[in-house]
């Protein structure tokens, strides 16, 4: 009897362990605010006769665990007040079956969410990249990328097609993560489809060292990525754009992307005299540029302007809307990966031939100590051309998945030829002729550049474990040679009329070469944390001849004018040591580093007997990071740098620039270098079922031992030197705000953002210091009812505050822009549309003059053949020809306005021919 009972029980415990063997578990999450949903009912149902299996209730967790005996095909179905059933279909065949979380959504919002199931996930924030999903903003039909960047939030593109995100302007964009034609953005935006884009991705493109080992070294470049739909990479498509119009201008584009898998090739070409087409040539950087510094412009934005920089340098190959352009230009992109994407290889090719046409005025204002100063007027005819070849390559080669080479070559050169014709006078205070100059200048350039890098990467099997070495080679060289023909009179102290007279030939060249060497190791501490040690050698040698030559007796002498000549090598030699600690969570991410580096400076003056001066510094450059996920689609970020900034070879050569007699420039061979503290505080906010997207930064700098300006202004012309000084700061912050009513198809914004700018300097010995400050607020309006009409308003005002200390006289306006613009779709195939910029600008007790404008232009267009891809567009620009080409920027107690020749009223036909040959074409088709 006992032992049958003890069977009986073995066989009981048996069937109960049986009927337990299948597990499904998951846990319940709503869509809106991802909280967990407790007490929630969950079924299990047997497909075949719809019989419940068995039943449970979420936990506080929003968790449960259901148990079936028996595999099979069920339904699952979960029930919960307020929100839609949940119901999926499983096929259970293992003991356990995890559907991990759950989403279901409210009643509330059932039907809007899936109306707009790809407006749901318009906006992704991951981590530093704000994604944009292209097909949920609506655009027309054979729009460009342009069009479509202007649909998205947080960005704007301004009328000269400058693309600005979360603030900062985008100075690259990418397609399919590719450099192409990175020299000038608006090949992409204004040839590419947006018809072809599936995703646009905006982030702060890191140094490739940062990205590898995800320690941040605060080089940061804001950056778009264009990337593609799969089924656009399997064709050829493109844009053919050919244009007259009066007055002699014309407009050709045409643009060929031919892709097959991961093969990309693209061939464009641009002739232009207009301002519609991408004109940009972004190398100074390349050629041996100088460094920069800021000024406030009246627009409410900064822009730099580059020391070393001088008449005689001339034209540096870029339009921004000065002068009247031609241009021709093209380029190849050639790019592809293949065995398994170990093998990738890029190469890009552009040629451009430009000229440029300016005649212009410039009103320079500069304050005295006690009074308003004197007032500057120069006019300016200036012709220019040049040419530009520009070659680049990328091999990266991973021999397996833990190591990487990547090596890089850049090659160019480039021809420019300027001749310009100058007519300047300075008045006094009292309004009586202080001095006056006629100078005429022609310069001829020859550059080139050789760039090249080798990165080699590579991991190791303890996850985090990595070592990097970056070798780079820099060299580039200019030649520039040319006449100087001044006169300059002027009144001394006696009240008695001199009058100098000058004829030069300038002999220019500079050079530089830079080797460096950067290896970077990465040691994971724990699943959290990982510390970072790096080591980098550099040699920076430059070299810089200055030398005039005067004319005596019809010849040209052999030996240079000795106060307007110098000969300087420039030679420096850096060690450079760091180590940085990181902590990341997945919700909060800290890191905290320096470096150290002895920096050996030695300058020879071969002019000069080789006279030799040596400096040496010991720098500290700490950095650190955070990083807050407050949610899935919220950050914000902390970021903090510090950074010297070296005097150019240009600011410590002892010679008088005198290009301008009337404003000469003295280098000073005592120039320390600079530190500055920068940190910038960002938080960005997404909410999908609003469409709300909110961006805030604020960053501020301060700068020690700032190089900075010592002015004297005199009768015989302003002689400027640059000096160090202490208590240098800017600052600036910038905040974006919109939302969509969808009910009404509108999408509404705001903006607000400021520029301030505190700088010392020194005015005939007078310490003074100046403040350019400027805030500029913004909103934007736009409706649309699809297929029909479009209309878009975009009023904004900038107040601009310029004071300085050595004068109670400050110059302070404002200036009021109204942008307004809209479409009408007569017939599916005609349409017609205007736009009209209102510009209002505040005189001035100097700037009295009336520089305000209504800009207007309008078009007409019409579409043929099935899919839209031919188009004939009638448009004019600047109907009632008030365009002005104007400028307003202060520095320094220094306030110039510039007014110069630009584009204005033309009419244009255009026939424009999108092509497109792909598998999304014929999809189209059908």
């Amino acid at each position: 009897m006992k032992t049958f009972i003890k069977l009986l029980l073995l066989a009981l415990l048996s069937s109960g362990y049986c009927n337990a063997q299948y597990v499904v578990k998951g846990i319940l999450s709503d869509t809106l605010n991802f909280l967990r949903l407790n007490h929630a009912s969950v079924s299990l149902v047997r497909a075949k006769d719809s019989v419940i299996e068995t039943f449970a209730r979420t936990g506080v967790d929003g968790s449960f665990e259901l148990r079936t005996a028996h595999e099979g095909k069920y339904r699952l179905r979960t029930s919960y007040p307020g929100f839609a059933d949940y119901i999926d279909v499983l096929d259970i065949k293992t003991p356990a079956t995890d559907l991990g979380i759950i989403p279901v959504m409210s009643k509330e919002h059932l039907l809007k969410e899936f109306v707009l199931t790809k407006q749901i996930a318009a906006i992704k924030i991951k981590g530093d990249t704000t994604e944009y999903m292209a097909d949920s903003f609506k655009t027309k039909a054979n729009a460009n990328v342009e069009d479509l960047l202007k649909k998205l939030p947080g960005i704007q593109v301004d009328k000269d097609g400058k693309v600005t995100a979360q603030g900062e302007e985008v100075t690259k964009i990418l397609v399919d993560g590719e450099e192409f034609f990175s020299d000038d953005p608006k090949v992409v935006t204004k040839g590419l489809q947006a018809a072809a884009v599936n995703k646009v991705q905006v982030f702060d493109k890191k140094s490739e060292q940062a990205e590898f080992t995800g320690v941040d070294d605060g080089q940061k470049t804001k950056t778009i990525n264009v990337e593609l739909k799969e089924n656009m990479k399997k064709g050829v498509f493109g844009k053919v754009d050919a244009g007259g119009g009066t007055d002699g201008f014309y407009q050709n584009l045409g643009m060929l992307n031919a892709f097959k898998g991961k093969r990309q090739f693209t061939a464009f070409g641009i002739v232009s005299n207009t301002d519609k087409a991408g004109l940009g040539w972004e190398d100074r950087d390349k050629f041996g540029g100088s460094s920069g510094n800021t000024i406030v412009n009246d627009d409410g934005g900064m822009y730099t302007y580059y020391s070393g920089s001088d008449d005689f340098v001339g034209w540096d190959g870029k339009y921004n809307g000065e002068g009247l352009p031609k241009t021709i230009t093209g380029g190849l992109h050639f790019a592809n990966k293949w065995n398994e994407e170990k093998e990738h290889l890029s190469v890009n090719y552009r040629y451009a031939s430009q000229g440029v046409d300016i005649d212009g005025r410039t009103t320079t204002q500069y304050i005295l100590p006690g009074n308003k100063g004197s007032e500057q007027k120069q006019s300016k005819v200036q012709a220019s051309n040049g040419f530009r070849h520009g070659a680049d390559a990328m091999f990266e080669w991973k021999p397996d998945t833990m190591t990487s080479v990547k090596l890089t070559t850049e090659i160019g050169l480039k021809h420019m030829e300027t001749n310009s014709l100058f007519t300047s006078g300075t008045n006094a205070n009292d309004g009586s002729l202080i001095n006056t100059n006629n100078r005429t200048i022609t310069s001829k350039t020859d550059a080139q550049f050789i760039n090249s890098s080798l990165v080699i990467k590579r991991k190791f099997a303890k996850k985090g474990r990595t070592i990097s070495l970056d070798m780079k080679e820099n060299y580039n060289e200019t030649v520039t040679k040319g006449d100087l023909n001044s006169a300059l009179s002027f009144v001394d102290t006696a009240h008695a009329s001199i009058t100098t007279n000058t004829d030069q030939k300038k002999d220019n060249s500079s050079g530089k070469m830079v080797l460096s060497a950067k290896a970077i190791y990465t040691e994971p501490i724990s699943k959290l944390t990982s510390l970072d040690v790096n080591y980098t050698f550099t040699m920076n040698n430059s070299s810089a001849r200055n030398y005039s030559f005067d004319k005596v007796n019809g010849h040209y002498n052999d030996a240079p004018n000795d106060t307007f000549s110098s000969d300087y090598a420039f030679n420096v030699m850096t060690n450079r040591a760091g180590a940085n600690f990181k902590y990341d969570n997945k919700t909060i991410l800290v890191s905290v580093g320096s470096d150290i580096s002895d920096a050996r400076y030695q300058q020879t003056d071969k002019l000069h007997g080789d006279k030799t001066a040596s400096r040496d510094y010991f720098n500290l450059f700490p950095t650190a990071n955070f990083r807050y996920k407050i949610g899935k689609q919220t950050n914000f970020n902390i970021f903090y740098q510090g950074s010297t900034q070296q005097p150019t070879l240009d600011q410590v050569q002892t010679f008088q620039q005198n290009t301008d007699p009337l404003n000469r420039t003295i280098g000073n061979p005592d120039l320390r270098q600079s530190f500055t503290n920068r940190i910038n505080a960002s938080f960005s906010d997404y909410k999908a079922l609003s469409g709300t997207h909110t961006y805030m930064s604020v960053t501020f700098s301060n700068v020690a031992d700032a190089i900075s300006t010592s002015q004297s202004i005199t009768p015989q012309g302003n002689i400027t030197k640059y000096v160090n000084v202490d208590g240098n700061y800017s600052a600036s912050f910038f905040a974006n705000r919109g939302f969509r009513i969808r009910k009404l198809n509108m999408y509404i914004g705001t903006h607000l953002n400021g520029q301030f700018n505190h700088s010392h300097n020194f005015v005939n010995d007078s310490a003074n210091i100046s403040n350019n400050n400027s805030y500029n607020y913004g909103n934007y309006f736009e409706y649309e009812k699809e297929g029909k009409y479009s209309f878009s308003w975009e009023p904004s005002v900038t107040y601009t505050d310029n004071r300085a200390t050595i004068s109670k006289y400050g110059n302070s306006y404002w200036a009021f822009v109204n942008e307004l613009s809209g479409s009408y779709q007569i017939t599916k195939k005609l349409e017609i549309g205007s736009n009209a910029e209102f510009y209002i600008r505040q005189r001035t007790e100097v700037f009295n003059k009336n520089n305000n404008v209504v800009r207007w232009n309008a078009f007409i267009g019409r579409k043929f053949l099935k899919n839209n891809e031919l188009e004939v567009k009638l448009s004019v620009n600047d109907i009632l020809n008030q365009n002005i080409g104007y400028t307003r920027t202060a520095q320094n107690g220094v306030i110039t306005e510039n007014s110069y020749n630009t584009i204005r009223r033309y009419g244009m036909l255009n026939v424009i021919w999108n092509f497109n040959h792909s598998p999304a074409a014929a999809a189209t088709a059908q």
